[in-house]
């Protein structure tokens, strides 16, 4: 493996090299981490899909969830309020439910953002393009690309002077306002554009807001270079997200109360986070330049900046057994500066491209406490600094692909990239310190072979990579948790990976494009808590560790007939089979009275067990998408689709089964022209039938606190039932 490893960046060198003074012309090099304007999907060796920014605004959907989900076999999207989302890929990284990353790098604009807790802060109004890349992406992306990527690129300026405006609105209060000019002259192109979300949300203190604005100006320098401004500034504001107990037990009475039935919109629950202030602003200037031998060169300066501010931390502030406030008052600032660069060729039978990727990543966090609170005998009061701690992050890689046509049909593809990676942590209460490096070299390899101009044959083996990060390795230093076990340092846990074997076919007809591929994904030294990632009780050592390894094997397949038809219909589907191949100690922990250190009772481990062979838990073996389209007449659109999920595991010892369910939409536009106006009247009707399911279910002990570990023990959220929008958008 070393020996394929070393002879990848060696080949990517010598290519430079022979192509310095060779004008080859005909193979073009797919992947680049700065704009998507090469993308080629024919010739990829990954199963890859790339929506338009077009296609995602006909959906007139109110998040991003609701498209990606529906158009990528594959993929599937924890749905949040407003715009936040966190995307799994190939169901890695189920097993976990709260504020962990989904091992997915997430692009905009070139860049993997970091955004919190791994999820996706983006104005989908602003999309240009999204491209998702299965399987491992770090030979492009680096750390934490485990499963592969989310590429976005935003709106771009074009040479034209139009505008448009949007008005929505749709059930719970939903209302979204958006404005857009772009405009031209002979040196210069720019987009502006303005926007406002709002909802009342279904669950009690669910309701979000967010204003955007953002802008890119492009100045032509020539007519082969041409530099770009762009800017993003939002400010946001998300509540809770509608969690609750399946069934509650009241010690007192011994009566259960079925939540889902009585309760599904949380009355009376108090989340975990909520209270979400965010201000996201990002700022980057393009260069390219496009050179006469088929080469270009790309670079980019960016500054991305995350401020987020939330109540964190469940509390019962009069001991009646029921939470009702928050423990403490959470801050995060996150900035990331950056430089990348890339140079590419295209030739007649060689092709590469090289690139540079310099970022110096830094982040701010505190925790104050917002009670008054006593703990195993310590008193937490208010305006306490229960954390307050500073980390840096800084990257330093080289990646390339080189593209080799062997013949009329096969063309073979390898990719690589080095990351040499150096975290430094300060606890601001202690003045400690604590710094770690990382080298890491991750790659991808594999070939298209063209049976006939629109049949191609695909298949690649690809890597992935997720470090440990400081405060696993020195938790014991550096946890604040005061509920939990006592936790230990462990600065021996071994770099997270995953291997990807891929091979798939694409082709075209008169009648469908269609693409299906196989995979198996393994997970080799999965990073997590010791005895279960939320299994920990008082009194117990915990520890991060390599606890597991998982592989998911699975096919996906995509379909889409002719959208120029009158009737033309989209068909995904999905067959995963994720399993633990290595789980040797998770902690069962029960509710017992006689336990703990806070009021009458605590938890203990019922039993420990290897879970070998379980099935990890969130990810459907089956799941279908099926969209019909028909052109009543020839302004007339009328649109029907069904989202199907076959059963989960809510746990990860397969006790607790949760069944499939099957979603229909509805949705109709109209088009018509006034004047010099192009006006589009539009209605969807989500989840038509009205089903019930729950979103996100979990289990990982006792919750209920009734002695019994079971369904009820769950904790999920219910989905918002059936959902009207209407619309309006007019183009000047």
């Amino acid at each position: 493996m070393k020996q394929i490893r070393y002879s990848l960046v060696v080949a990517l060198a010598i290519a430079a090299t022979l192509n310095a003074s060779e004008d080859l012309g005909l193979i073009t090099v797919e992947s680049t981490t700065i704009d998507d304007k090469f993308d080629a999907k024919k010739m990829e060796v990954s199963n890859t899909t790339t929506l338009k920014g077009s296609e995602i605004e006909e959906y007139h959907a109110e998040n991003l969830a609701d498209v990606l989900n529906n158009n990528i076999p594959g993929l599937t999207v924890r749905k949040n309020e407003g715009d936040s989302n966190k995307i799994h890929i190939r169901g890695v990284a189920g097993e976990m439910y709260m504020g962990e990353k989904p091992g997915v790098a997430i692009v905009i604009d070139g860049v993997p953002v970091q955004e919190r807790a791994g999820s996706v802060n983006i104005d989908m109004d602003n999309i240009e393009s999204v491209k998702v890349i299965k399987g491992g992406a770090s030979y492009l992306y680096g750390n934490d690309a485990l499963a592969g990527a989310v590429v976005i690129t935003t709106k771009r300026p074009k040479a034209k002077n139009e505008g448009y405006v949007t008005a929505e609105s749709g059930s719970h209060g939903y209302q979204k306002y958006l404005a857009n000019y772009m405009g031209s002259t002979e040196n210069f192109a720019y987009e502006l554009q303005g926007s406002y979300k709002a909802s009342d949300g279904y669950w009690e203190d669910s309701d979000y807001w967010a204003k955007s604005f953002n802008g890119k100006l492009q100045y032509y320098i020539d007519e082969t270079s041409d530099i770009t401004f762009g800017a993003d500034i939002s400010s946001r504001y998300e509540n809770d997200s509608g969690s609750i107990t399946h069934t509650t037990y009241n010690k007192g009475t011994g009566v259960y109360t079925n939540n889902v039935e009585t309760n599904p919109t949380s009355i009376g629950e108090v989340g975990y986070s909520t209270d979400y202030d965010i201000d996201l602003s990002k700022y980057f200037i393009t260069y390219s330049k496009d050179f006469d031998n088929n080469s270009n060169l790309m670079a980019q300066l960016y500054r991305y900046e995350d401020t987020t501010k939330n109540k964190s931390g469940k509390f019962d502030s009069n001991d009646d057994g029921v939470d009702d406030d928050h423990l403490t008052n959470a801050y995060a600032n996150t900035l990331q500066n950056g430089l990348k660069s890339e140079y590419r060729m295209d030739g007649e039978a060689l092709a590469y491209m090289v690139g540079l990727d310099i970022a110096r990543n830094e982040e701010d966090r505190n925790s104050i406490d917002r009670v008054n609170d006593r703990v195993r005998g310590t008193l937490y009061t208010i305006g306490n600094v229960r954390s307050d701690s500073s980390f840096t992050e800084d990257i330093s890689a080289l990646y390339g692909e080189l593209k080799y046509q062997i013949n009329d049909k096969l063309v073979a593809t390898a990719n690589a990239r080095y990351d040499h990676m150096e975290y430094d942590y300060t606890n601001n209460l202690t003045s400690d310190t604590w710094d770690k490096d990382f080298d890491e070299l991750s790659y991808r390899i594999g070939a298209t072979y063209k049976l006939e101009e629109n049949s191609i044959f695909y298949a690649s083996i690809s890597t992935g990579f997720r470090v440990p990060t400081i405060s696993q390795m020195y938790a014991g230093d550096l946890s604040t948790s005061t509920y939990s076990g006592t936790y230990v340092n462990n600065t021996d846990i071994d770099t997270e990976k995953t291997y990807n074997y891929e091979f798939g076919y694409r082709g075209k007809n008169d009648l469908i494009t269609y693409d299906v591929a196989i995979f198996q994904l393994d997970r080799d030294d999965v990073i997590g808590r010791s005895s279960g990632n939320y299994a920990s009780t008082s009194g117990m050592e915990i520890y991060y560790d390599n606890m597991a390894d998982v592989r998911n094997r699975g096919l996906e397949l995509s379909m889409n007939s002719d959208r120029s038809k009158d009737f033309y219909f989209m068909f995904n589907y999905a067959y995963l089979d994720a399993e633990y191949t290595r789980y040797d100690e998770y902690n069962l922990i029960i509710y017992d009275e006689n336990a703990g250190y806070r009021g009458s009772g605590g938890t203990v481990v019922a039993g420990t067990y290897d879970l070998a062979g379980n099935t990890v838990p969130r990810t459907s073996k089956h799941s279908i998408y099926l969209e019909g389209n028909y052109w009543a007449t020839p302004n007339w659109l009328l649109t029907a689709g069904v989202n199907y999920k076959s059963s989960q595991y809510a746990d990860d010892m397969n006790l607790v089964k949760v069944d499939g369910y099957a979603v229909a939409n509805l949705k109709t536009k109209y088009n018509l022209k006034v004047s010099d106006f192009d006006i589009e009247l539009f209605a969807l009707v989500d989840n038509l039938f009205d089903e019930q399911y729950y979103m996100m279910p979990r289990v990982t002990g006792d919750r209920n606190e009734d002695g019994l570990y079971d369904e009820r023990d769950m904790g999920l959220t219910v989905n918002p039932g059936r959902v009207y929008t209407v619309g309006l958008s007019v183009k000047f």
